[in-house]
C-alpha cells in the first residue's frame, strides 16, 4: 500500500545521525498505515519533549522591576483615574487591554541586515535611572515573564508598512505597489522575481536583474504578479512545528501564521518536517524539524516559530525550495546554496557530509540558477539556458543519468534533455518531473504505482515523454510522494499515480498509470497544483484552494482528518485571495494576498466578511499622525511638539483615555503635554500604530518601544516587540541588544537575549560584539552557560 510517506519517519531527537535512521524504511511505499501511525504516535513524547526543552528559559536574571519603572514614569507625568495610580496595577490584566482594538500589525526591518547598537535603549535608560525612586508598592506581573509571544488568530497582515487582522478579513493594497513573482511549481511552489515583473522599488529591482534576462523561460516561478507581499497560513501535522505556530499542535483548519506579521513573504516552500519562506527583501526564515541541520542555523535543534537564517547575510535570495531533508535556495547572482542532510550527495558539495548552515554549490558557480526542486534523495535545477542538472541518489534512476549505480554526487548535466529548453521543474520523494518550451512533458525515477505516467509501473532511469499529454499544453507539473498532477494552459488538470488515499481526485481509490482528466473540477480554472505525500492541493485562478486525499491530521484545511476523493473547497480561506499553495509531506501552507475581494465583489464572500479598508484610508490615517492644522491636542516630546487627535487616542488606549476625562491639567483644551522619558522617534511610532493599528519597527527601537507599550497599556504591540526581537536577534546583534535590554532595565527582552547569547556563546563569545558586553553581564552569561 501507499504509505502517508514514503519515507514514514522515525521521530527521534537524534541529530546528525536521524536521516540515515529514517531512509531505513520502505522506499517503496510499502510501509502500512499503521506501521506509519505506530511511528506517529511513539515520536509523540519525544517530539513533545524537545517542545519542552525549546521552550525553557535560563534562570531569572538580577534585574530592577520594570513594571515599576514604568509606573514611575507615569508617576512622574501625571496619575489620573485610580486604577491608574494604585500601586498594584496588572499589565496583563484582559480587562485593561480592551481598548487596543486588534492586534498589533508591525514590519520587521530588524534583519540579519541590522547591527545596529539600539542607541534608543539610551533614552529607557535614562528613564529608568531617573524614576528609581518611585518602585514602591508596585507589582511586575506584566513584564517578566512574556516569553514565546504568539498570537494565534488574532494577526496582521504586511503589506508594505500597513497591516490589518486577517481573521477579520480586513485588508488593503498599499498604494505603491511592490511587484513579485509568486510559484506555479509543487511541491514546494517556491516564488521567483522575474524580469517580467515592473517594480517601483530599486531594492526588488535587485532580486530580478539577474533572472530570466530574455523574459522567455517559463519557469516554476512562473511570473505571477501581485501588489504588495503576502502572509502565511498554514495547516496539518505541527508534531515538528512546522507550522510555525509555537507549539507542535496539529491544525485541522488553515491557520494564521502570527509570527511572521510584519514579514512581507513572497515564496514558501514545505519539506518534510519544517518550512521555508521568502521575505520581499529577500532574506529567508526558516522552521520546524532541525535535525540534520535543515533549517539553516548552525544547530539541529527544533524551531516553533520562523527564525531569520543569518548565515545568508550579505546574500540577496531570490527563490527557496526544500526536500525531505535538505533545504535550497538561490541568489541573486544565479548562485545556489544547499543545506542539511547530505546522504547521497544531495547537497552537490562532492560528498555525503551534512551542512547546518548554507553552503554554496561550487561546482555551479558560473551559471545562473533560476529553478530548482528538491526530492528525498536528490535535488535538479535549472539554469537561465534551460539546461538541467541533477545530482544525489542514483537508484531506480532518481538522478536521470541512465545508470543505478551508487550516488552523484556534484550537478551533473543531464544529456537526454541537452537538445531541449526546460522550462519549469518539480520533485518530490524519488521521482521528477520537467516541462519544456515546446509543450513536452518529462518524467523520471521511481515508478511504482504509475506516478510517472507512461502506462506502466516500470522506473525509469532517465527522461521519458509522457505521450498522453502531447497537445494537452501543460503549463505546471508537480510531483508528490506517490504520484503527480499537471495543470494545462486552460486550467485543467490531470493525475495519475498512486490513488489509495483519493489523492487523484477522481472519486475513488485507484492507481492511474496514465494522466487521466479530474472531471470534478470541470469548469474551474486552475492556475497551481501541489502534492503531498499523499494529498493534493489545488489553486483557481479566482485565489480558491481546493484539497483532496489523504486528511489525517487536518492537511486537507477541512476542520477534520476524514479522507476525500474529490476535490473540496477549503471553507476556511473563502473570502481570501490565495494567490500560491505549497505542500510536501504532512502539512500544507497558503500565501495570501492582504485583500478580501480582489476582483470587485465577484468572487464567494465568507458569511461575515467585512467590506475591505481600502489603501487610500489607511494612507490618509497615517498621514493625519502629527498633523497640526486638525489636532486638538500637543505633546512635547524632546523639546518639539506632536500633535495629536484626542478622540482617536482615547479609543484606542486607556492611558489616553484616563488622561482625557481626568479633570487635571492634561485634560483641558490647549494644553501642551510634555512626555520628558520617551524618544520622539519611538512616541511617533506609538501614534502610528494607534491612528493605523499598524506600524514598523526597527530592531535599534524594541526595547524602548517595548516599554512605552507598556507604559501605555497596548499589549498587543509590546508583545509584538518580543516577536520581532525572537525573529530578528542573530550572532551579530545578541549582545547589543542584551546589553541595551539591562541597561533599559528590560527584563523581558534582556532575557530572550541572554537566552540566545548562551544557547550560541561559542559562536558569538568569538565575535567583535562581545565586546559590547559589560563585566557585570559577561559574568552572568558564564553562569548561566551549561
Amino acid at each position: 500500500g501507499q504509505g502517508s510517506s514514503p519515507d514514514d519517519e522515525i521521530r527521534s531527537n537524534s541529530t546528525r545521525g536521524g536521516e540515515s535512521m529514517r531512509e531505513s524504511s520502505s522506499r517503496n511505499g510499502s510501509s502500512s498505515n499503521s506501521n506509519s501511525a505506530n511511528n506517529n504516535n511513539s515520536a509523540s513524547s519525544s517530539s513533545s519533549s524537545a517542545a519542552h526543552l525549546h521552550h525553557h528559559h535560563p534562570p531569572s536574571h538580577p534585574t530592577n522591576n520594570l513594571h515599576a519603572i514604568q509606573h514611575s514614569m507615569m508617576n512622574n507625568n501625571i496619575n489620573y483615574d485610580n486604577h491608574v495610580v494604585a500601586g498594584d496595577v496588572n499589565m496583563n490584566d484582559n480587562s485593561a487591554n480592551n481598548h487596543n482594538h486588534g492586534s498589533a500589525g508591525i514590519s520587521s526591518s530588524g534583519s540579519s541586515r541590522s547591527t545596529a547598537r539600539f542607541a534608543a535603549a539610551a533614552n529607557a535608560a535614562a528613564f529608568a535611572n531617573n524614576n528609581n525612586q518611585n518602585q514602591q508598592g508596585v507589582t511586575s506581573t506584566g513584564s517578566g515573564s512574556s516569553q514565546d509571544v504568539i498570537m494565534h488568530n488574532n494577526a496582521s497582515i504586511h503589506n508594505d508598512l500597513h497591516y490589518n487582522n486577517p481573521n477579520n478579513n480586513l485588508y488593503h493594497r498599499q498604494p505603491q505597489h511592490q511587484y513579485y513573482s509568486s510559484s506555479a511549481g509543487a511541491p514546494s511552489s517556491q516564488a521567483a522575481a522575474s524580469s517580467m515583473s515592473t517594480h517601483h522599488n530599486t531594492h526588488h529591482n535587485l532580486l530580478t536583474a539577474d533572472i530570466n534576462p530574455n523574459n522567455t523561460h517559463y519557469s516554476q516561478y512562473s511570473s505571477i504578479t501581485y501588489p504588495g507581499e503576502l502572509t502565511v497560513y498554514s495547516w496539518g501535522r505541527g508534531e515538528d512545528g512546522q507550522l510555525g505556530i509555537g507549539d507542535t499542535s496539529d491544525q485541522d483548519e488553515p491557520t494564521y501564521v502570527d509570527a511572521l506579521r510584519g514579514v512581507g513573504v513572497k515564496q514558501i516552500a514545505c519539506g518534510s518536517g519544517h518550512t521555508v519562506v521568502l521575505t520581499g527583501e529577500g532574506e529567508v526564515y526558516t522552521w520546524g524539524r532541525g535535525d540534520d541541520g535543515r533549517l539553516g542555523h548552525g544547530d539541529n535543534g527544533w524551531k516553533y516559530v520562523p527564525r531569520l537564517t543569518h548565515s545568508l547575510t550579505g546574500q540577496i535570495i531570490t527563490h527557496v525550495t526544500c526536500g525531505s531533508y535538505h533545504t535550497a535556495a538561490v541568489s541573486s547572482n544565479g548562485d545556489l546554496y544547499t543545506w542539511g542532510g547530505g546522504m547521497y550527495g544531495k547537497l552537490g558539495h562532492g560528498s555525503e557530509s551534512g551542512h547546518s548552515t548554507p553552503r554554496r554549490v561550487e561546482a555551479l558557480v558560473g551559471l545562473s540558477v533560476i529553478d530548482i526542486a528538491c526530492g528525498s534523495r536528490h535535488t535538479a535545477v535549472v539554469t537561465n539556458k534551460g539546461c538541467l542538472y541533477t545530482w544525489g541518489d542514483k537508484e531506480n534512476g532518481v538522478a536521470g543519468h541512465g545508470d543505478t549505480e551508487g550516488h552523484q554526487y556534484t550537478p551533473k548535466l543531464l544529456e537526454r534533455l541537452s537538445g531541449k529548453k526546460v522550462v519549469q521543474l518539480s520533485a518530490c520523494g524519488f521521482h521528477t518531473g520537467c516541462l519544456t518550451d515546446q509543450g513536452e512533458c518529462f518524467t523520471w525515477g521511481e515508478g511504482k504505482f504509475g506516478r510517472l505516467g507512461h502506462g506502466a509501473e516500470r522506473n525509469c532511469h532517465s527522461p521519458r515523454l509522457i505521450e498522453t499529454l502531447l497537445g494537452k499544453r501543460p503549463k505546471q507539473i508537480a510531483c508528490g510522494g506517490f504520484h503527480s498532477a499537471v495543470v494545462t494552459e486552460d486550467g485543467k488538470m490531470y493525475t495519475f499515480g498512486g490513488g489509495e488515499h483519493g489523492q487523484l481526485g477522481h472519486g475513488d481509490k485507484v492507481n492511474k498509470v496514465k494522466p487521466t482528466l479530474v472531471q470534478a473540477l470541470d469548469g474551474i480554472v486552475l492556475q497551481q497544483i501541489t502534492c503531498g505525500w499523499s494529498h493534493s492541493v489545488a489553486l483557481t485562478t479566482n485565489g480558491e484552494v481546493f484539497t483532496w486525499g489523504n486528511g489525517d491530521h487536518g492537511k486537507l484545511g477541512h476542520g477534520n482528518g476524514k479522507k476525500v476523493s474529490t476535490p473540496q473547497l477549503v471553507e476556511r480561506l473563502v473570502g481570501h485571495l490565495v494567490v500560491r499553495v505549497a505542500s510536501y509531506n504532512e502539512h500544507t501552507a497558503a500565501l495570501v494576498e492582504p485583500q478580501s475581494i480582489a476582483d470587485g465583489g465577484s468572487r464567494r464572500r465568507a458569511p461575515g466578511t467585512m467590506v475591505p479598508v481600502s489603501a487610500c484610508y489607511l494612507h490618509d490615517m497615517k498621514e493625519m499622525v502629527n498633523d497640526e492644522e486638525y489636532s486638538d491636542v500637543t505633546f512635547i516630546v524632546e523639546g518639539q511638539p506632536i500633535y495629536a487627535l484626542r478622540a482617536v487616542l482615547a479609543k484606542r488606549c486607556e492611558h489616553f483615555a484616563a488622561m482625557f476625562r481626568s479633570g487635571m491639567r492634561e485634560s483641558e483644551a490647549g494644553v501642551e503635554i510634555p512626555i520628558p522619558t520617551i524618544s520622539r522617534a519611538v512616541f511617533l511610532l506609538i501614534l502610528e500604530y494607534l491612528y493605523t493599528d499598524s506600524v514598523k519597527i526597527d530592531l535599534d527601537h524594541a526595547v524602548e518601544l517595548y516599554i512605552a507599550s507598556d507604559l501605555y497599556q497596548i499589549s498587543s504591540l509590546r508583545d509584538m516587540c518580543c516577536v520581532i526581537v525572537r525573529r530578528s536577534i542573530g550572532a551579530e546583534n545578541a549582545t547589543y541588544l542584551l546589553q541595551g535590554a539591562h541597561e533599559a532595565h528590560c527584563h523581558v527582552i534582556k532575557e530572550i537575549a541572554m537566552e540566545y547569547i548562551v544557547a550560541n556563546f561559542d559562536v558569538i563569545s568569538k565575535g567583535e560584539g562581545i565586546k559590547a558586553v559589560s563585566h557585570g553581564l559577561l559574568l552572568e552569561i558564564l553562569s548561566l552557560r551549561p
